[in-house]
């Protein structure tokens, strides 16, 4: 009889005990905060406003703060709006007194390169944040139909290298001086054979990189490797032309295509919204080497 009343009185005990700290739990729940975005992934183009980001906060009585990973890029102010700076990627981050947060990825556009389905769209934002490549006005323009120049083509590879320094701080060409931006990758691809430059001891900085150029300093960058094939495919490219095998070797590196009507077309000239895919398909298919 007595053991039967301890049990019982255990029983009663471990029920009540079980009820008090459920309710403990429940509590603790209900006090706990959280925070969650209305989006984790949003874009906004430069000089405009994003002002749809909203936080959920539980409870909604908690006070938050809202912070980017980078100011030069993307700004956030006391509610949540987004303001572009320049292209480029922006962590915005919501974070409550207690400490819980979320996150959302903010791309800043150029003006000009807004349309996801241009070829050059993921290109041109992948460098840009890698810092290869730069636009106009602050950032805020790409100019995608622009020729590129021989000068930004040497400096955007310059800098797919990690912009590394020279051995020498003199330029052999007469036409590159140090107060040129491009004065250390010229010296750079120069030392390292990407660029030869012209018989009469010039780079010609200004002039338009041609297609056929193009090609072959990525392929100098990579270290003038030999195709597979011996034939091109494209009718305009002989075997004859300098830039033979490094348009062989950037078309089974993918890095090229070509136009429909199997040409490669050597004396084009290199629009920015080429040369940064060329670059871009090189940094993917090389591994960055």
């Amino acid at each position: 009889m007595i053991r039967t009343k301890l049990i019982s009185i255990a029983a009663t005990a471990c029920i009540i005990l079980g009820l008090f700290c459920g309710t403990a739990a429940a509590e603790d729940d209900a006090s706990a905060t959280a925070v969650k975005l209305n989006k984790h992934d949003a874009v906004v183009v430069c000089k405009k406003k994003l002002p749809l980001l909203r936080a959920q906060v539980t409870p909604p009585d908690k006070k938050i703060k809202w912070t980017s990973s980078d100011k030069s890029v993307a700004t956030v102010n006391s509610s949540g709006v987004v303001s572009g700076l320049k292209a480029g990627y922006a962590v915005i981050t919501v974070t409550t007194e207690d400490g819980a947060s979320d996150e959302c990825k903010i791309t800043v556009l150029y003006k000009d390169v807004m349309d996801k389905s241009e070829f050059w769209y993921e290109p041109t934002y992948e460098l840009t944040t890698k810092g290869v490549v730069k636009g106009y006005n602050d950032q805020t323009e790409f100019r995608p139909a622009n020729n590129c120049t021989r000068a930004q083509m040497v400096t955007f590879i310059w800098r797919l290298a990690g912009s590394p320094a020279p051995s020498s701080k003199e330029c052999k060409f007469s036409d590159v001086s140090s107060d040129k931006y491009y004065y250390k990758p010229v010296i750079w691809a120069c030392e390292k054979k990407i660029t030869t430059g012209y018989d009469d001891n010039t780079f010609r900085p200004n002039d338009s990189c041609l297609r056929r150029h193009a090609v072959t300093f990525l392929w100098r960058f990579a270290g003038s490797p030999a195709p597979k094939s011996s034939e091109s495919k494209f009718k305009d490219v002989k075997e004859k032309n300098y830039y033979y095998k490094p348009v062989i070797w950037a078309s089974e590196k993918n890095i090229l295509a070509g136009y429909e009507d199997g040409t490669f077309k050597p004396e084009g000239e290199c629009l920015r919204r080429q040369m940064v895919t060329f670059l871009y398909k090189y940094d993917k298919y090389m591994g960055g080497s």
